[in-house]
């Protein structure tokens, strides 16, 4: 599945094929031709990732979904870079500040284990961040403030859930082979303690939509 099929939906909610096609040449391949895209396009019909209504193509849930998480994965790129290279981004960090998420990680301190929930290891809280089981951008209201939603995550793990390299299926931790290159050592298949029926649906919603098992490398 090519991800700029679905960005192509980030400008207008429905599309022509000549709109999708012309969105591709001009952002991504300039040698594609439309019996190219109208492959995909069917291939995304078939997993019921994209509908078509007369001659017009629309995302279904699934897809916006995905969309999003398209939207979300470049939006952290962008600050990372941003941050990076503009020294006067200090004076701004405080309006990034998310008001639920004091309250969470108060609720972590005063409720959790302090380890991490992956790798199960005992550190103290500085070393202990508060991690969105499903990303923060995606979440409602009610999701946010949820204390279902976070759980203690070391920075490794964290940045490795996030990033879909590994996940939690079943209560089970799913690693993908990618890890095997790096001196990682999981336990594939361990029992995650945390898992209840509480936080279920967003350790789910996180393997079904981010973890990726044929992860192949971090750009």
């Amino acid at each position: 599945m090519k991800n700029y099929i679905i960005n192509a939906f980030i400008i207008q909610n429905k599309n022509l094929l000549l709109d999708i096609y012309e969105y591709v040449k001009i952002h991504y391949d300039k040698t594609i031709e439309i019996n190219n895209i109208k492959i995909q396009l069917t291939n995304l019909i078939k997993n019921k990732i994209i509908i078509k209504n007369n001659k017009e193509y629309e995302l279904t849930n699934e897809g916006i979904v995905i969309l999003n998480y398209h939207k979300y994965y470049y939006s952290k790129i962008i600050i990372k870079f941003y941050k990076k290279y503009n020294n006067n981004h200090k004076k701004y960090a405080l309006k990034e500040i998310r008001l639920e998420q004091q309250l969470l990680r108060k609720y972590l301190i005063n409720n959790k284990f302090h380890i991490c929930v992956i790798c199960d290891k005992k550190l103290p809280l500085c070393l202990l961040e508060t991690a969105h089981i499903k990303p923060r951008c995606l979440l409602n209201y009610n999701e946010k403030n949820d204390n279902n939603i976070v759980e203690f995550m070391c920075r490794y793990c964290h940045n490795l859930y996030d990033n879909g390299l590994i996940g939690i299926c079943n209560g089970l931790l799913c690693v993908t082979t990618f890890i095997d290159n790096y001196d990682l050592n999981y336990n594939k298949n361990k029992l995650i303690i945390c898992y209840n029926p509480q936080n279920k649906i967003y350790f789910n919603f996180h393997y079904k939509y981010i973890y990726n098992e044929n992860y192949i490398n971090i750009k």
